[in-house]
This record gives C-alpha cells, sequence and structure tokens, in this order.
C-alpha cells in the first residue's frame, strides 16, 4: 500500500530497514576492493611475466592504467548488485516503457532532456568553481591527492571511467538500490536528501563530500522529476565529464576560476531549471 510515494511497511523492524537499505553497498564496497585487490596483483605478476619493456610501459602510464583498473573493479562490484538492482527498477517501472508516444510527447521528452544535460554541466561547474573560489580545495589534502590522480589518466580513458563507467555503476547502486529502497519505507523528500548526503559520504573527502552531496541530491530529484533511471545517468555522465574536461589542463583550469565565470554557470543552471519545470507543466 503506498502513501504519497511510500509503501507502508510497518511489519519490518528499523534494524531491517537499515540492512536492507545498506547491504547492496557493502556488497558492492567489497566486491569492488576484492576486485581492485585481484586486479593490481595479475598486473604486478603480469609486470615480472613480461619483461622490462612492458614494465617501462606500464610503470609511464601507471595512472591510466590505475584508472582502468578502477573502473574495471566499479564495473564488477555493479555486476555484483545488478540482480538486485534490477529487481528495484522493475519495481519503481523504470526499466524502460511499452506505452506509445505522440510525437509532441517525444519532442517534449527530447527538449527536457537537452535541458538536463545543460542545467548538470552548468550546475556541476558552477558549485566547482564556487567551493574553489572559497578555497575548499586548496585546504584538502586529501581532495588534492584524488584530484592528481583522476587528472593523471589519457584524456580519452578518463572520459570513458569518469563519463560512462563511474556514473552507471554508481547510479545503480545510489539511485537505483539505495534510494528505490529508502523510498518505500520514507517517502521521496526525505530519500533524496539522505540518498544525496549518503553518496557525498562516499567520496571519503571534504570537497568531493560537499560536491557530491549537492550534486547528489540533484541527482536523486532528476530520477523523480522525469521517472526513468535514465536521467540520473544521464546527468551523472554530463556532470562528471565537464567538470573532468574542463579540469584536465590546468592552464584551463586557472582560468575558468573567477566569480563570473561562477554566477554565469549558476545562473544557465537557474534559466534551465525554471525551463524544466515549465516543460514539466506541460505533460
Amino acid at each position: 500500500m503506498k502513501d504519497n510515494g511510500r509503501i507502508k511497511t510497518t511489519q519490518e523492524s528499523s534494524f531491517r530497514k537499515t540492512v536492507n537499505i545498506l547491504l547492496p553497498f557493502l556488497i558492492y564496497f567489497v566486491v569492488h576492493d576484492l576486485a581492485q585487490i585481484l586486479l593490481a596483483f595479475l598486473v604486478n605478476f603480469s609486470i615480472g611475466a613480461f619483461g622490462n619493456g612492458y614494465g617501462e610501459f606500464m610503470t609511464k602510464n601507471a595512472s591510466t592504467v590505475s584508472g582502468l583498473l578502477n573502473a574495471l573493479s566499479l564495473a564488477i562490484g555493479m555486476a555484483a548488485v545488478w540482480p538486485m538492482a534490477r529487481m528495484e527498477l522493475k519495481w519503481a517501472k523504470v526499466l524502460g516503457g511499452t506505452e506509445t508516444e505522440t510525437g509532441e510527447e517525444t519532442a517534449l521528452k527530447t527538449l527536457k532532456y537537452v535541458l538536463l544535460s545543460i542545467f548538470a554541466v552548468s550546475f556541476a561547474l558552477g558549485v566547482n568553481l564556487l567551493m574553489a573560489l572559497a578555497g575548499l580545495t586548496r585546504i584538502s589534502e586529501r581532495y588534492q591527492e584524488v584530484a592528481d590522480r583522476q587528472y593523471g589518466v589519457a584524456l580519452g580513458i578518463g572520459i570513458l571511467i569518469y563519463g560512462l563507467v563511474s556514473p552507471l555503476a554508481e547510479e545503480v547502486v545510489f539511485r537505483g538500490l539505495i534510494y528505490n529502497r529508502m523510498r518505500r519505507y520514507f517517502g521521496k523528500a526525505l530519500s533524496v536528501i539522505v540518498c544525496g548526503v549518503m553518496f557525498g559520504i562516499y567520496h571519503g573527502n571534504l570537497v568531493q563530500g560537499i560536491y557530491g552531496a549537492v550534486l547528489g541530491i540533484a541527482i536523486t530529484y532528476s530520477y523523480e522529476w522525469f521517472g526513468s533511471f535514465f536521467a540520473p545517468v544521464w546527468f551523472h555522465a554530463c556532470a562528471n565529464t565537464a567538470v573532468f574536461i574542463a579540469g584536465y589542463d590546468k592552464v584551463v583550469k586557472g582560468n575558468i576560476v573567477t566569480p563570473l565565470n561562477c554566477g554565469i554557470f549558476m545562473a544557465v543552471s537557474a534559466f534551465c531549471l525554471l525551463a524544466l519545470w515549465k516543460a514539466g507543466s506541460k505533460k
């Protein structure tokens, strides 16, 4: 029985609800870490097995190799929880649709996704610039370490990792599983906020934690707004790709961090939100 987006499950204890919400993440986290350890062992073994030339190549491209190993680990972790996610997505009725759309409905949906894309890019860049201007990126050594590792990968590989693999894996866990389960117990409003905050905590440092929480709330809300799992994946992919490309070149990154640019990006994101609201009212 539903009540404002919530399914009444009074027969389940608070402990049971907590386990149901957190278990997918724990499985994903453990499988991801074990896969990363195993893959690193295999790479180190291959360096010893294939000779100096191969070893020099792997050492020279250590950041890219590390990024690829992490991407594989993310995919393996996602695969471990996908059966549970598929069930949740079926419950939420977002694994594709069978209803036939009119040409006008298709055009409106396309417009909404274009607006979502622009919003994701402008909002992600605006929040990043705001945090840089506030000095948060300079005071976190942990963030600097993560940033150096992320931007050390080859550009094309980085786009593949942060624009495709990472968004898909993380959305399966956080929106596909954690959010859908929270929504059954606690309704939409609280679940959107808590899921976003959990997404921030998952990133493990202050800067990415704040950024992840803010973006996580927006991503989760896009899931509710569009009623499709594609929306949060697409939002996440657009945001990650834009931030990665903007920060990849240190000269470009240094020049883009200005109050004016921050204001422009935030204004564009606000305009897109208004346009999305108006487009949504035409349904």
